[in-house]
């Protein structure tokens, strides 16, 4: 009877190994962020059907599963991106980044939240920007065509990259429904404001 117990955890441990996965565990990861509960391991074992120390062997700790979190956000928007600006350029383009990293971010903005509450630091920075340098680069060639100067372009995708943030971070908590204009208005005016000088 003891050695037929062990077999059966034998082959259930078995069976985790084989079916658990770093992608199954990022997205039970944003299942729990978007039904706002605490990201433990406890929980992510029990919404997967293994056990926490099954986790341990792709995951170090939560810190890297948020960081997991927000590189496959962030390759998801670059995706997005590279698809709605096939042919367009200048400063339509740029336009149509914004707004598409906009309204991406605010189809999962509680990942999103998450995603900026990741700190930086020496142990997670590199990791935790590994898919935002895609987003970057698609915007630095957009602005590539437009400007020449290296420290004013930085300057001007810094400008575009605290609008869409600031507009991302104020839509999504509601605090941009004032009726005299238009939230999706208002923004198009100031990334215009931004781009009159290019």
């Amino acid at each position: 009877m003891i050695i037929r117990y062990i077999v059966i955890i034998s082959r259930r441990q078995i069976l985790t190994v084989h079916t658990l996965s770093k992608e199954k565990i990022v997205a039970a990861a944003v299942q729990i962020i978007n039904n706002q509960e605490s990201l433990t391991f406890t929980r992510l074992s029990k919404l997967l059907g293994t056990r926490s120390q099954a986790i341990y062997n792709y995951f170090p700790d939560v810190m890297a599963i948020k960081t997991a979190v927000a590189i496959d956000f962030y390759n998801q928007l670059s995706q997005r991106l590279e698809v709605d600006l096939l042919g367009l350029s200048g400063k339509q383009a740029i336009k149509t980044f914004a707004n598409v990293s906009v309204q991406f971010s605010l189809s999962h903005f509680l990942v999103v939240q998450k995603v900026l509450s990741i700190p930086a630091n020496e142990d997670y920075d590199k990791t935790s920007n590994n898919g935002l340098p895609a987003v970057l680069k698609i915007l630095n060639k957009l602005l590539d065509s437009l400007i020449e100067d290296q420290k004013l372009q930085l300057i001007i995708s810094r400008m575009l990259r605290n609008l869409i943030i600031g507009e991302i971070i104020h839509i999504g908590n509601d605090r941009f429904n004032d009726k005299l204009v238009a939230a999706r208005d208002s923004f198009d005016k100031m990334l215009n404001i931004t781009l009159l000088s290019l």
